[in-house]
């Protein structure tokens, strides 16, 4: 019963990944030659992760590869799942930013023992899981980019006379890459503006509960100056604890990432939400598929490590972020 339990499951999810890719097995181009299959795990299907995955789709189409995809929604059983089919199918190559930094090695070194090579985006498993398992890891300089945050802080701070600001930050430290951003926030910013205070230091990065956390941090310190927000779903929440509570005018959001609700929170008035760095998702997602394909190919990769740059915003420069709005009209960035 349970050898055909197991047979009967494995060839369900067999059929289901040709559904998802239009093919039963691999299909061929004109000249009869197999075409590459890819899997992509992504990590959701908004902000900026759909960036991510609209440019591994745009990446894949342009090498007419066969790209099957799935949104783990950060569930650590939705990923385990899928990568056992796409490892059981035998995919030319996996790209994935993993649940977990250390729940996931297993994973990864299973797609590795089967022969099939992994490329990370934006973050990747840690240790030596990544260097021994994983081909490459396409990103953001995620420490360049808390620092890119903390100089503009530190302007801001400096031109409002403030010399000891009081700030409380909303944390994803779940991920390396937010532990990264924070401590190169901490370190441009105090070194340029000494007297700061760091008054609270919490989680709040889901879209739906960092707006109670920001609101937590400003009845119990009302005279925070500033809310520092490590990702995408954190600035927004501060944005919205601060409406909340009313600081509007009186605490300002220094953030991380961009997108059309950022952008658009930036242009508005009062000036609530004031700087932010933000990552070119697409392009991450295009260049992960182009490392994918050297590595089917057995291309050598110069460097495990490919930096994404980044881009600055602030509320003070308009032009800036609806060039950006301009060229995503699609609200993906």
């Amino acid at each position: 019963m349970i050898r055909r339990f197991v047979l009967g499951a494995f060839l369900i999810a067999l059929l289901a990944l040709g559904a998802v890719t239009g093919c039963g097995a691999r299909s061929s181009d004109d000249g009869g030659k197999k075409r590459v299959r890819v899997g992509a795990l992504y990590l959701d299907a908004q902000g900026f992760y759909g960036g991510i995955r609209k440019g591994i789709q745009v990446g894949a189409a342009s090498q007419s590869l066969d790209l099957i995809g799935q949104n783990s929604q950060g569930d650590a059983a939705r990923e385990s799942s899928f990568m056992a089919t796409l490892v059981g199918s035998k995919v030319d190559a996996i790209i994935m930013s993993p649940v977990s930094d250390t729940g996931s090695v297993p994973l990864v070194r299973q797609a590795a023992d089967a022969g099939i090579p992994v490329v990370c985006y934006n973050t990747c498993v840690s240790g030596d899981a990544a260097r021994k398992f994983v081909k490459a890891l396409v990103t953001t300089d995620q420490v360049k980019m808390g620092e890119q945050v903390g100089n503009l802080s530190a302007r801001y701070f400096l031109k409002k006379q403030l010399n000891a600001p009081l700030v409380a930050i909303l944390n994803c430290d779940a991920y390396e890459a937010c532990r990264q951003r924070k401590a190169g926030f901490k370190k441009a910013l105090s070194a340029k503006v000494p007297g700061v205070r760091y008054v609270a230091d919490q989680p709040g990065f889901l879209p739906d509960e960092a707006p109670t956390t920001a609101a937590d941090i400003l009845t119990a310190k009302a005279n925070v100056d500033a809310l520092y927000a490590t990702n995408e779903g954190g600035t927004l929440g501060a944005l919205k604890g601060i409406q909340a509570t009313r600081h509007a005018g009186r605490t300002v959001v220094l953030g991380s990432d961009i997108g059309v609700q950022i952008a658009e929170a930036m242009l508005a008035q009062p000036k609530t939400l004031v700087l932010t760095v933000g990552q070119d998702a697409q392009r991450m997602g295009r260049v992960a598929v182009q490392q994918a394909l050297r590595a089917v190919r057995g291309q050598q990769i110069a460097q495990f490590d490919t930096y994404i740059p980044t881009t600055e915003f602030t509320s003070d420069n308009p032009q800036g972020l609806r060039t950006w709005l301009a060229a995503h009209k699609d609200g993906l960035p």
